[in-house]
């Protein structure tokens, strides 16, 4: 389809428009007040951050510094399960049998 050569400019020029106001009128990235390492290292103030999270999961609950406080709770918390200490438990040698127990009975 042809148009005339101004048309073509007006077009080009509205969709130019367009474009920064959508991107103008974006919300900007939630940019968070205090990182997972702050946290790690401030008890008090995770907790507190925790608790209001937890008081509005749909609008506070879903920011980067709620998510920061999450993880660093998760991290001081039990962590990762490699770095728990053994459980101890006893081994399949230590245990008496089952059959053990019938004639134990009788």
């Amino acid at each position: 389809m042809w148009f005339r050569h101004g048309a073509q400019r007006v077009r080009r020029c509205l969709g130019i428009v367009v474009t920064l106001g959508t991107a103008a009128c974006a919300p900007s990235p939630d940019s968070s007040r205090f990182s997972v390492e702050y946290y790690r290292e401030h008890a008090a103030e995770r907790d507190e951050r925790l608790a209001e999270c937890a008081n509005d999961p749909g609008g506070i609950g879903r920011s980067s510094d709620c998510r920061n406080a999450r993880e660093a709770a998760r991290i001081e918390g039990v962590g990762s399960l490699e770095d728990l200490p053994p459980l101890g438990l006893p081994k399949a040698d230590d245990e008496p049998h089952a059959n053990d127990d019938r004639e134990a009975l009788r």
